[in-house]
């Protein structure tokens, strides 16, 4: 697998360390058994290996453990936005061309397109450009309800229907009587639903209630 002695005692610390790879292993020790300078060159590795491993550890002071910390991590945390950047870089500049060749193709092609006049007028009412719309309160119902001044929040549920599912109160204090006038204020209630990219779907709505009062 490998050519010269070299390449095997560029391995060694590998070798040591058990981080090769078995076909690595076995190219290696098959080098070992017919070359005497590559055997004695890894004997001293592993002398070097014994007397680092018998060094007495020191304890790092902890103000200096913290130091420490905090710099390693300033550090990687600056190597982590230039490692991005120069991801992004690398990754902008083949598409740099070949992105300025298409928008000026299409630029041409609209601008014949309109020259030609290949869209035809159409009278139709303008679309909202919400791409998302809450649900909204058209018309509320005529029922008399007083919270003598406190005011109540309330959250609506309202499906695609428009026809409200569920409410809530979280805000307020209400009574079992006042519960009943909101029932029925919630739930004849008109609205209009929420809408995803112009389609209706579920959503909620806050109400703030506090006195309705009905003529007649």
């Amino acid at each position: 697998m490998f050519e010269n002695c070299t390449d095997i005692r560029g391995l060694f610390s590998r070798y040591l360390d058990g981080y090769c790879e078995s076909q690595e292993m076995k190219s290696i020790r098959f080098h070992l058994r017919y070359c005497r300078p590559c055997t004695q060159e890894l004997e001293k590795y592993q002398t070097i290996q014994a007397d680092l491993r018998g060094l007495p550890r020191r304890r790092i002071p902890p103000e200096l453990s913290l130091a420490l910390r905090v710099r390693i991590s300033q550090q990687l945390h600056n190597n982590w936005f230039g490692c991005w950047r120069i991801h992004i870089e690398n990754f902008l500049k083949p598409l740099l061309i070949p992105t300025s060749g298409g928008v000026l193709a299409a630029t041409i092609c609209f601008a014949l397109l309109l020259g030609s006049n290949f869209f035809p007028p159409v009278h139709r009412p303008d679309v909202p450009l919400a791409l998302v719309t809450p649900p909204r309160l058209l018309e509320l119902a005529p029922i008399n309800f007083n919270t003598d001044d406190d005011q109540l929040v309330v959250m609506t549920r309202v499906n695609a229907s428009g026809q409200v599912t569920s409410y809530e109160v979280v805000s307020g204090d209400i009574s079992p009587e006042l519960r009943n006038d909101l029932d029925r204020l919630i739930y004849f209630s008109v609205f209009a639903p929420a809408t995803t990219f112009g389609t209706p779907t579920n959503g909620r709505v806050f109400l703030s209630v506090s006195r309705i009062t009905v003529r007649g």
